[in-house]
């Protein structure tokens, strides 16, 4: 028997023994990308990007996507057809079959995408206990940075793209490392989320979840290449870029200290629910209010 796109839905095999992870996302035309700042196959790239984030951040291995598309009237065929292409690369890229979907007219052109994956531990964001360390899987600050350098789109943004063009390509085509959320999940991760909002909101999420303090240490968080050079000609603080920054889809891991050896660590939750705060040259200051918030946002 064969079942694939075009039927009226998918018949999926999956692994016996292993538990079945599913999530949903979904990126708007003028809130998560724009055609002014990346190309119609970098939406499609993205969309499988950070649904295949969500799954690897509950310790599964992604396999299959659905997709749900919404197109304006009036959309050039071409940017469907190029759309689709960032959809074809991101899936081979990241070893998931895209096995079904729908396709609607609407306001907006979006892309809501349904993941499935398999693992054989979930690990959620309510685990971490006190004294467990608080771990990011890859440097962050690097889409933020590149977003803001895009928007700038001046002389000096333009030459400081060039020296780093992994600033543009983080914003427009994140590659989260699938691998490291079974691998943390295997090796006792206590609570898991992926750093999609900025460290310092999604770490509070880990704490809140978990009923923990957090401590984040600034002086710990790893910036990616080019981040402080951004952040200067933006007028901006480096780690801030990193702990209030968008789309870094890393992964936040509470980890026992018994096995953190060889990972970044940057910071620790604590026994007293109420002390959650940045640890920085100046002293103590809140971790509550830098991370992205949809609402407020208003996307």
């Amino acid at each position: 028997m064969r079942v694939g796109v075009g039927d009226d839905a998918a018949v999926l095999v999956p692994t016996p023994g292993r538990l079945l992870v599913v999530t949903t996302d979904v990126i708007v035309e003028g809130h998560h990308f724009t055609a002014a700042l990346s190309a119609p196959a970098d939406w499609g790239w993205k969309a499988v990007a950070v649904n295949c984030s969500d799954v690897a951040a509950m310790g599964a291995v992604p396999r299959w996507l659905v997709l749900a598309l919404t197109v304006p009237e009036g959309t050039p065929l071409a940017r469907l057809d190029e759309l689709y292409a960032g959809i074809g690369e991101a899936s081979g890229s990241f070893a998931v079959d895209l096995v079904g979907g729908d396709v609607s007219r609407g306001p907006a052109l979006s892309l809501a995408i349904t993941a499935l994956g398999e693992a054989e531990r979930v690990v959620t964001r309510s685990g971490a206990r006190p004294g467990d360390l608080l771990a990011v899987t890859g440097p962050l600050g690097a889409a933020a940075a590149g977003l803001g350098l895009l928007q700038r789109d001046d002389d000096a943004a333009r030459r400081l793209l060039g020296r780093f063009p992994a600033l543009a390509a983080a914003h427009r085509r994140p590659c989260p490392d699938l691998d490291a959320g079974p691998r943390l999940a295997r090796a006792g991760a206590t609570a898991m989320l992926d750093v999609s909002d900025g460290l310092a909101g999604d770490a509070l999420h880990l704490a809140e979840e978990s009923e923990t303090g957090i401590e984040v240490d600034d002086r710990a968080v790893p910036l990616a290449p080019g981040v402080r050079e951004a952040a200067e000609l933006l007028g901006m603080d480096p780690v801030e870029l990193a702990l209030g920054g968008v789309e870094h889809f890393v992964l936040a891991v509470a980890l026992p200290p018994e096995v953190a050896a060889g990972q970044a660590v940057c910071g620790r939750f604590t026994r007293d629910p109420e002390r959650r705060v940045r640890l920085t040259a100046q002293g103590e200051l809140p971790l509550a209010g830098m991370g992205f918030d949809h609402f407020r946002a208003g996307c």
